[in-house]
C-alpha cells in the first residue's frame, strides 16, 4: 500500500514538474550560439547541423524534449529539455547530465 501512494506522489510530482508541450518547430528552425567565434548548431526542418562535425543529425521534438540521434555509439541520441524559446534565445537542458545552456539566435 505504501509502495503505491509513494509511486503515485512521484507521478503527480512528475506532472506538476513537467514544461508544457506545445514547442513548434518552425520556431526553433535556424543557426544557435553559445557566444563562441561559430554557430553551435542550426536546426533544420528534420536534421540538426552541428558545427563540431559539420554534419546533419536527425532529431524528434518529444514534447518539450529535442532528441537527436547522432548515429554513433559515442554519442548514441542525445536528449535536451527546451527551457525556454524566443525569438532570439534559446535555453536547453541536457536530460542526463542536467546541465543547462543558453544560446542566442545567429542573425
Amino acid at each position: 500500500m505504501s509502495k503505491l501512494l509513494l509511486f503515485l506522489l512521484l507521478v503527480m510530482l512528475g506532472l506538476a514538474c513537467t514544461s508544457a508541450p506545445g514547442i513548434q518547430r518552425q520556431e526553433l528552425l535556424g543557426a544557435w550560439t553559445s557566444d563562441g567565434p561559430s554557430f553551435d548548431f542550426d536546426i533544420r526542418n528534420s536534421t540538426v547541423l552541428y558545427e563540431f562535425d559539420m554534419q546533419e543529425h536527425p532529431y524528434a521534438l518529444e514534447g518539450d524534449v529535442m532528441v537527436v540521434d547522432f548515429g554513433s555509439a559515442e554519442l548514441g541520441v542525445q536528449r535536451r529539455r527546451i527551457l525556454a524559446l524566443s525569438t532570439d534565445s534559446l535555453v536547453l537542458r541536457d536530460v542526463r547530465t542536467g546541465m543547462s545552456t543558453t544560446y542566442r539566435r545567429v542573425q
